[in-house]
């Protein structure tokens, strides 16, 4: 189904995606940390790992999870997955941007809780429109290029409840067709994340 992936993704192409590991930090219930990392693609194997991270910790203690993000992207669904997982959690989930966060990631990463969503001084955001492969008859694309648009026009709306940004603001970043680099400082503005780190 959709995608969202960064430029640099796309241009490194098969090898990269087969290379690129997702890892996560063994915590334990005693650790004070509770750290969850979420490096490399947005995809099955990766957010299931996430996913059951956090709802291992978040049954061992209400104290707030620290989960780090560095992606290029990946699956609007596994997007989603991990989305809806931190938005019903019990406990709070802080997000941390280090390296890149792109596409699949900024929604991520604005889903921390209001706060405690940070950003590193040198880590880039990239937003762009959903994209995907589409083969098959003619109402086949048809039918496969309606649920692409639906599953943007979800992902728009969701950025917006988590940002500062009005529907009209993403949807022209949307349109516009290409890959839109935004700064640690502007990311505060656009209310991705509230704090820069490491200045």
């Amino acid at each position: 189904m959709g995608r969202l992936s960064g430029s640099e993704s796309n241009n490194s192409g098969n090898k990269r995606n087969s290379e690129e590991v997702m890892s996560v930090s063994n915590v334990h219930a005693g650790d004070m940390a509770r750290i969850v990392v979420l490096h490399g693609d947005v995809n099955e194997s990766s957010i299931s790992m996430v996913v059951a991270q956090l709802l291992h910790l978040a049954g061992q203690s209400l104290e707030p999870i620290n989960l780090v993000i560095s992606t290029y992207g990946g699956s609007v669904d596994e997007m989603f997955m991990l989305y809806d997982t931190i938005k019903f959690l019990p406990c709070p989930v802080h997000t941390i941007a280090l390296g890149k966060v792109m596409s699949a990631g900024v929604l991520l990463l604005a889903s921390g809780a209001k706060g405690k969503r940070m950003i590193g001084k040198n880590a880039r955001i990239m937003i762009h429109p959903v994209s995907g492969g589409v083969m098959g008859n003619v109402f086949e694309v048809v039918n496969d290029t309606k649920e692409h648009k639906r599953l943007q026009d979800q992902m728009v709306d969701a950025i917006v409840k988590e940002t500062k940004c009005s529907k009209a603001e993403i949807e022209k970043i949307m349109k516009s067709g290409h890959d839109y680099y935004v700064l640690p400082e502007q990311a505060v503005k656009m209310g991705i994340v509230d704090k820069v780190i490491g200045e």
